[in-house]
């Protein structure tokens, strides 16, 4: 059985939003499981950009989880009529939307977590070494759900491009 162009490209598109959930939600796995473990209560050390990488990953899981649907109905519905270029628009601009909101989200992890490493390691510590320790082994920790992020955002960008030749051959159809 001989797979059309079409539902290529919409399985394409299919495949890249669920790898995208899947990478975005381990992104927020590892975020809510780094900690540092203090003898002593203590102020804040988590830095506001790590919350914002939570919920831009929550933000890019839900906007794809409300595109699937849609995948799968073009993806059934492919063999018999064109798309509907309104759902190719929305399913476009849903996607630009996304690709934004993570790709802000990676240069807010990736900046925080360098700035604040150059000032751990070459500013002067009051407190004990093992504190400061900690705190650099949380910020090595924390590149990790940020590199997933930026993963998501690629996948983000790839389900764009998908989307845009659905609605260019959609016009030309």
């Amino acid at each position: 059985m001989a797979v059309s162009r079409r539902t290529g490209w919409i399985a394409a598109g299919l495949l890249a939003r669920l790898l995208m959930i899947a990478v975005l939600l381990m992104s927020v796995r590892f975020v809510l499981a780094n900690y540092i473990h203090w003898d002593h209560t203590q102020g804040v050390y988590k830095l506001q950009s790590y919350t914002y990488v939570v919920a831009s990953a929550v933000v890019g899981t839900a906007g794809s989880v409300l595109q699937i649907p849609v995948a799968m109905y073009l993806l059934c519905k492919s063999k018999r009529a064109i798309p509907s270029a309104m759902i190719l628009d929305i399913s476009m601009h849903a996607n630009i939307a996304i690709s934004l909101v993570l790709a802000s989200r990676v240069g807010a992890g990736f900046g925080a977590t360098n700035d604040v490493m150059r000032y751990v390691r070459a500013g002067e510590w009051d407190g004990r070494q093992e504190e400061k320790q900690a705190i650099v082994n949380y910020l090595n920790r924390a590149i990790i759900p940020v590199v997933f992020l930026l993963v998501g955002m690629v996948l983000s960008i790839c389900a764009t491009v998908v989307s845009a030749r659905l609605r260019a051959r959609a016009t030309n159809d």
